[in-house]
């Protein structure tokens, strides 16, 4: 029987149940990032910054190599380590690069790139899909209109300061609209409109498959995903999504199914919807190509999804279960180790409040932090499944993760 331990009141209470031991002592992860335009070394040290402070917090050193590029191909590679008080985890990441598109779409000229992209923002309206967006989460439904309803309350106040000048309706329609489109370059940027916008603009390309480039990259990273699961003998593979990269991930994953359709047999693969936008696509009449990709890997008796969402993420579809949005059956729990788990937590339960307070300023920082580090031990801390000795599935499954490792970062027994 598990000894008893007293509580800061004083109260008895049971001990910490033992952490289910070491599970993963070699770990390949397949990275995919979201839509920002930082290099894939970049985000490798901002990884490692990130685990090196992670670490502090369970106990555990990383170490290894920084990452570098692989010579033709659009991907950086690192080998690391962390070692805790009685555990040793090696980790080969393959972190994949697409910040050169993001690049393409943000840095489009303005206003003429600015307007391109605007019009296909307004066709996710013009094919339902906001509708789509409405009946899946009001809340990613207001994100979806927050720029159109800042162009709105621009125009307004342009043209009623005109109004009372002037008293004109039609100049000052046509002034207004300028000034609106001027004020969506500045101050819009401070309120990332034009970012918003540029992201719109590659979704709207993803749903309609006309940008070749995001299509070469697909194929690229599918052959990649084949080529380094086929040599890998690890213990575990993980497959991260955040944000964007969840649609990178089920793409390439699915392309690499269609060359090598038995390349998970036999494997433990886990895969991570990090405030996924798989439904900022697949809720799309125009986007069969993606749910049956999505589908193909719903099929995969090895393979664990486990989506993350969180109600402080406006860029996410919080309290949406994505599988029944698409009517597809997600991955069925069994012997070979499949299944799916959505879990939904709070970032106040691991940020301190003052970076707690800050971060929500933005809505963007706020959605990165998924993949950031935490202040305090927390069952969902991303770096402790990169890094740490226990798989994916059992942080997924277990309920009192921070018990798991001593102060040391030693393993409880």
């Amino acid at each position: 029987m598990a000894s008893a331990r007293k509580n800061h009141a004083g109260s008895n209470e049971a001990a910490p149940p033992a952490a289910p031991g070491q599970q993963v002592r070699r770990r390949l992860v397949l990275n995919f990032p979201g839509f920002e335009p930082t290099d894939s070394v970049a985000q490798i040290g901002r990884l490692r910054y990130c685990a090196d402070h992670t670490g502090k917090i369970w106990g555990f050193s990383v170490s290894g190599e920084a990452g570098h590029w692989e010579e033709g191909t659009h991907h950086a590679l690192a080998e690391l380590s962390a070692d805790g008080g009685n555990w040793h985890t090696d980790m080969r990441l393959i972190q994949f690069r697409w910040n050169d598109i993001v690049h393409a779409y943000e840095r489009d000229s303005f206003p003429g790139g600015f307007l391109k992209n605007l019009g296909k923002y307004f066709a996710f309206f013009f094919d339902g899909t906001v509708r789509r967006y409405r009946k899946a989460s009001w809340r990613y439904w207001g994100f979806t209109i927050y720029p159109l309803l800042l162009a709105l309350i621009f125009f307004a106040v342009v043209f009623a300061a005109l109004w009372l000048a002037t008293g004109s309706i039609w100049i000052n329609f046509a002034v207004s609209l300028v000034a609106t489109l001027l004020a969506c370059k500045w101050p819009g940027n401070r309120l990332y409109v034009p970012t918003t916008i540029a992201d719109w603009g590659f979704a709207r390309d993803m749903v309609d498959r006309s940008n070749p480039e995001i299509e070469g990259r697909f194929a690229e990273f599918g052959k990649t995903i084949v080529e380094e699961i086929t040599a890998s003998d690890h213990d575990e593979i993980v497959i991260v999504g955040h944000s964007f990269g969840s649609l990178w991930a089920v793409t390439a994953l699915a392309l690499a199914l269609g060359e090598k359709p038995d390349l998970l047999t036999g494997r433990r693969v886990a895969f991570l919807a990090l405030g996924s936008s798989m439904l900022k696509i697949a809720l799309a009449p125009g986007a069969r190509h993606i749910r049956d990709h999505w589908q193909r890997l719903a099929r995969e008796e090895n393979l664990f999804w486990h989506e993350i969402q969180t109600k402080d993420d406006l860029i996410a579809f919080y309290k949406c279960d994505p599988f029944e949005e698409v009517a597809i059956a997600p991955p069925a729990q069994n012997e070979a180790g499949g299944g799916y788990k959505i879990t939904r937590i709070r970032f106040s339960k691991g940020v301190a409040k003052k970076r707690y307070r800050k971060m929500r300023k933005s809505f963007y920082t706020t959605h990165r932090q998924y993949i950031l580090y935490y202040d305090k031990r927390v069952s969902f801390d991303y770096m402790l499944r990169l890094f740490g000795p226990f798989s994916v599935r059992s942080l997924a499954d277990g309920g009192d993760v921070p018990d798991w490792l001593d102060k040391d970062g030693s393993i409880r027994a």
